[in-house]
């Protein structure tokens, strides 16, 4: 989905961003890319390591030795404050508790152990600050092809809900094409949709905002 038009610029995508994260919201990042630069995006969007941040993983197509390849810096799954729950025949574990264990086997189980985590990051902080959840499902290909479109829908609409509930920023991985026609079908449940691209090695972003169709030009990620 390529826009024409006048292009955003860096200082208004700041201010359109830091708008939308004082509200809480949720991004969609699309783009036919090899791994490492969706798990850099990852690890991006999950903020900076020396931040103060409540973190969740949701793993639906990867394993548990990945999560240190999409955990910013020197934050591990054993933290006070990082969540990771995995999706299928693995299993989920929050605070690194044997306690907290989570099987997740279907999307109604994996939805409603990310919504309890960000209920139980909510009490534990006394409430959050704008942005200082922030939740990814890593990603929404192998959900896409388990479920009916319906349940996707609701499975994503309810968790973003959650999200900006606490005023988070959840963003939700669908490694496509970005004028792909699933992409263009889940547009409208996000504030921003982020589309990655490799030229000559180099990786680059556009944001787009659906709600304006405004959009920026290519810059490196």
């Amino acid at each position: 989905m390529d826009e024409d038009g006048p292009k955003l610029g860096t200082r208004d995508l700041r201010d359109r961003l830091q708008t939308l994260k004082q509200l809480g919201c949720n991004v969609l990042v699309t783009g036919d890319v090899s791994e490492d630069v969706s798990h850099r995006m990852t690890r991006k969007l999950l903020g900076a390591p020396e931040e103060s941040r409540t973190r969740i993983l949701a793993l639906t197509d990867h394993d548990r030795e990945d999560v240190p390849d999409l955990l910013p810096g020197e934050v591990t799954a054993s933290d006070d404050d990082v969540y990771v729950a995995d999706y299928g025949a693995t299993r989920a574990a929050s605070a690194g508790s044997a306690d907290d264990d989570w099987h997740c086997d279907d999307l109604d189980v994996l939805q409603g152990r990310i919504c309890e985590a960000v209920s139980t990051a909510k009490i534990a902080s006394s409430g959050l600050e704008p942005s200082e959840l922030r939740v990814s499902v890593f990603t929404l290909s192998s959900l896409v092809a388990r479920h009916d479109p319906e349940e996707i829908d609701q499975f994503v609409s309810t968790v973003a809900d959650h999200v900006r509930g606490v005023r988070g920023m959840g963003h939700f991985h669908l490694p496509v094409a970005d004028d792909a026609e699933i992409v263009e079908r889940f547009t409208p449940l996000f504030d921003i949709r982020v589309e990655l691209r490799e030229t000559q090695g180099a990786p680059e972003q556009r944001w787009h905002f659906p709600n304006s169709d405004d959009t920026t030009a290519w810059f490196g990620l």
